[in-house]
């Protein structure tokens, strides 16, 4: 009798978990978003070797990078009173060539209104990596400028 209950309680445990593995047929997809998404502010830059950290006002500078390429910069300046404001802004497109990123940066629509429309020149093109969670940013040949997200 003993050995009965035993190979029944086998055979359901072994029903249920077929069933439960039936369950999971379906697979989810797994949405996989690029690194770069969302916002970076200036954090700090280095010259040579040395790192200088940005002040705060200069802290409130970012790039917000959105998944559809058509992205922002905001930057942030001191005026004559010591009022931190809003500087400029300008639009950027992204993409990512050979695990670097291109960041160019232009104001308006990156189209001109003459007729018929072609490309407005791009203010600043960088080449960008992100590396311990910092998107660094080559300006000059011994400065990098470095972005956290937050």
């Amino acid at each position: 009798m003993k050995k009965m209950i035993g190979n029944s309680m086998k055979h359901f445990w072994l029903i249920l978990f077929l069933i439960s593995c039936g369950n999971n047929d379906v697979t989810e997809p797994i949405e996989v978003t690029d690194p770069i998404i969302g916002k970076w502010f200036y954090y700090s830059y280095r010259n040579d070797n040395e790192i200088n950290y940005a002040d705060n006002c200069n802290q409130k500078a970012y790039f917000e990078f959105l998944e559809d390429v058509n992205s922002s910069y905001v930057s942030y300046k001191t005026n004559n009173s010591s009022d931190c404001i809003k500087d400029d802004t300008m639009n950027v497109r992204w993409s990512l060539i050979d695990m670097e990123y291109s960041i160019q940066t232009f104001y308006g629509d990156g189209i001109s209104a003459s007729f018929p429309p072609r490309q407005v020149s791009v203010t600043y093109q960088y080449y960008g990596t992100i590396s311990d969670s910092i998107l660094t940013i080559p300006v000059g040949a011994v400065q990098n400028l470095n972005f956290i997200k937050r």
